[in-house]
């Protein structure tokens, strides 16, 4: 249980207010998508020009009770050539402060960071931007930049790309191949830091997509040329002895060089963790007798669709025997450039129309006419097939998103519970409650598995305030009817939640009415069991019809403290927690209660009987109603079953017997009762009923009375009347 007693206020943790400036990368960006602290999201959005952000997740790592979260505003600094100085940052730095243009950076404005944590969890940002100014149309595909313009802006850009002209560029084959790559969705996201140079990040690029940059020999101009199978057999330059001078190497590794198994690591935009993908080429595992493995790094891939075409293409590269050759040609071959493909014949060798890539070609000096070509066996082509994303890894975030309590309650604490909880307590809390105060407690059944809480907020004039940390309730619902005549009564229960921490001898309650769990079956056939000891404390038996939900309160409810007086309206939300956070207020349903002097009320008395019988279907002769007088101040030592004998009721208590006729009409009031029965005699029956004869059926209630205070339940028994030729067919043999 939680709540029962008070605890005096202990600091844990601190909130940290972090001022600071984070500054990202050049700028401007397309745009700001997402804020991460310590890897979990705080914000996300799309955040296109300067602007300040609200973070509102003080639950990210847990709330209070883990390790805090994020709170506050927050300015996003594009670095756009307008940009002004910011205002937080002049109060704290003064105003001569540069506007930071040209960079990307977040302001913290004091935000509120992490409780109960000796360090400060990292930032990072998720930016998006496509290079600009130069063929727009094909700049973005998807959510990644098309390589081809990557590598233009790495040439041309003035700040801090190599600073070509854009007149160097051969626009036909950058135009050529941000066309082929924008076709095959081919698009990359890569980030690139001045710890690496722009010679190298370019270089990265062309080896995602298999290409070549070079500068042609004859214009000048830097020319993009992509590996792909582009051409038509029939039309390609042919190389054979009638053009080459001599074949200087020409070489075919042994199926026992190759490898036929290729993973490629990338790094997948959802998870934004790395990824891979593996394939093999089976009849090359067979051939060698095992597997041959090697892992590729391509960081530029975001999703697994394109991570698997390159895993193959690399796969047919690697795992192909294909030949090598270096020939020199005469000045035809002067025509040919990097990445040109032509058909090899040279039948000395056997080979005949062979299609080869050119890799690297030396033109020699006019004088000699010789040219010196490299080429390799042209497969590089990305495949015709169409590749399906990789399969889930089945992976799942462990802790989930917490949701409100599927079920829950507030209810007003009886006396009893007050004085086992509050008696003994160093701050004599239950002298404090007043005649007319009362608790309220809140149960709320666990909405998953992996939920370990809930902190409770009570509504407070125009807020909310804290009522401290709650636990669940186990609960089930009656897969049967309880009727009102069984005193205990064994019942099948139905879509349990926490019946694991159940034990007997502990008090459930089920629509107002208490109950004592007497035993629990947990494996009984037909599902779980429980018997029951009915109307404990100041309830009475009731019939409840199946599905009605029965809460196991014994350890598991939670007081709102403190006390609160006869008539308030108290309105309570229950926020669950999860390692991810706690549950927004918002999404939290609204209880309410409004209280009724419970906790001064007297128990109503227990062990009702008409004619000596409890719960009778029918009743010969006069009306005798008994019952056994309680009080609440006493009973506190054990629970105080329905149908034991008497308790010297307290000072003053008396007793109120009403009885309702056939009609539904009050007949007859019994009030100030001090004993423990009351009798209706034929006579007064007759005079009260209006009938000119006994009532044909009867209500009667039974309830305390002390100080003008009633019980907080009553007894309500209904029965027939038998003889008097009443009911003709029934009752012969007697009732």
């Amino acid at each position: 249980m939680s709540g029962g007693g008070s605890k005096k206020k202990v600091t844990v943790g601190h909130w940290y207010g972090l001022g600071a400036q984070l500054v990202l990368c050049h700028g401007p960006v397309d745009a700001i998508t997402e804020i991460r602290v310590g890897e979990r999201v705080a914000w996300s959005g799309q955040a296109t020009s300067t602007t300040s952000i609200g973070i509102n997740r003080r639950d990210l790592f847990g709330g209070e009770e883990r390790e805090g979260g994020v709170e506050g505003t927050v300015d996003l600094l594009m670095g756009e050539p307008g940009q002004g100085r910011n205002t937080y940052l002049q109060e704290h730095l003064g105003p001569d402060i540069p506007a930071f243009r040209g960079g990307v950076s977040l302001v913290l404005r004091r935000a509120w960071v992490a409780a109960m944590n000796p360090y400060i969890k990292p930032w990072s940002v998720r930016a998006r931007r496509v290079p600009r100014g130069w063929y727009p149309e094909r700049s973005r595909i998807g959510d990644d930049a098309n390589p081809a313009h990557i590598i233009r802006e790495c040439l041309t850009n003035a700040d801090w790309g190599m600073g070509y002209p854009a007149g160097d560029m051969d626009e036909v084959s950058f135009r050529r191949a941000a066309d082929t790559l924008h076709a095959e969705g081919f698009g990359l996201s890569l980030l690139w830091s001045q710890e690496e140079t722009i010679e190298s990040f370019a270089l990265s690029v062309l080896k995602h997509i298999d290409g070549v940059l070079y500068v042609h020999p004859r214009t000048g101009l830097f020319v993009l040329q992509l590996a792909r199978a582009d051409y038509q057999l029939e039309r390609l330059p042919v190389f054979d002895p009638s053009n080459i001078l001599r074949i200087d190497e020409f070489t075919r590794p042994s199926w026992g060089e190759t490898v036929n198994q290729v993973t490629v690591v990338y790094r997948d935009a959802a998870s934004d963790k790395d990824a891979s993908v593996t394939v093999q080429d089976i009849a090359a595992v067979h051939l060698n007798g095992g597997v041959v493995a090697t892992s590729l790094q391509y960081p530029g891939i975001s999703h697994g669709a394109l991570a698997t075409r390159v895993a193959m293409r690399e796969l047919k590269q690697l795992s192909a025997s294909l030949a090598k050759c270096t020939f020199i040609a005469n000045r035809q071959a002067a025509a040919l450039q990097i990445g040109d493909v032509v058909k090899l014949s040279w039948p000395p060798y056997g080979i005949a129309q062979l299609p080869m890539r050119i890799v690297r070609i030396a033109y020699g000096e006019l004088a000699s006419g010789a040219v010196r070509v490299d080429c390799v066996q042209d497969i590089f082509g990305l495949p015709q097939s169409v590749y399906s994303a990789p399969p889930s890894s089945g992976w799942k975030e462990p802790t989930s998103e917490p949701l409100p309590c599927p079920q829950e309650v507030l209810f007003e604490v009886p006396y009893w519970w007050i004085v086992q909880d509050l008696t003994g307590e160093s701050d004599s809390r239950l002298g404090d409650i007043g005649d007319l105060d009362g608790l309220v407690a809140a149960c709320g059944a666990r909405p998953s598995g992996d939920a370990f809480g809930f902190k409770v907020m009570a509504r407070l004039g125009g807020g909310w305030e804290d009522k401290g940390q709650g636990s669940f309730t186990p609960t089930v619902i009656l897969a049967a009817a309880l009727p009102q005549s069984a005193s205990q009564v064994r019942v099948s229960l139905a879509n349990g939640i926490g019946l694991e921490d159940i034990e007997a001898g502990g008090l459930a309650l089920v629509n107002g009415e208490w109950l004592k769990v007497a035993s629990l079956d947990r494996a009984a056939a037909g599902g779980p069991a429980a018997v029951f000891e009915r109307g404990l404390l100041d309830t009475v038996p009731v019939g409840h019809p199946a599905g009605s939900r029965v809460w196991f309160v014994e350890e598991a409810r939670h007081y709102l403290q403190p006390e609160y007086v006869q008539g308030e309206t108290v309105r309570a939300r229950l926020l669950t927690q999860t390692a991810r956070g706690t549950l927004p207020l918002g999404e939290a349903p609204e209880m309410s209660l409004t209280l009724a002097k419970r906790f001064i009320r007297p128990y109503c008395p227990g062990n009702p009987r008409v004619n000596g019988r409890a719960y009778p279907a029918a009743v010969a002769g006069e009306i005798t109603v008994s019952w056994a007088t309680r009080n609440r101040r006493t009973q506190t030592a054990y629970l105080v079953l329905q149908t034991e004998g008497e308790v010297t009721p307290e000072a003053g208590q008396t007793t109120t017997v009403r009885i309702f006729g056939e009609g539904g009409s009050l007949r007859r009031t019994l009030a100030g009762l001090a004993g423990n029965s009351a009798t209706w005699p034929l006579a007064q029956e007759l005079a009260d009923s209006g009938l000119g004869r006994v009532n044909a059926k009867l209500r009667v209630e039974i309830e305390s009375v002390r100080d003008g205070h009633v019980s907080w339940q009553k007894h309500s028994i209904e029965f027939e009347r038998a003889g008097y030729g009443l009911h003709y067919g029934n009752y012969y043999g007697g009732v």
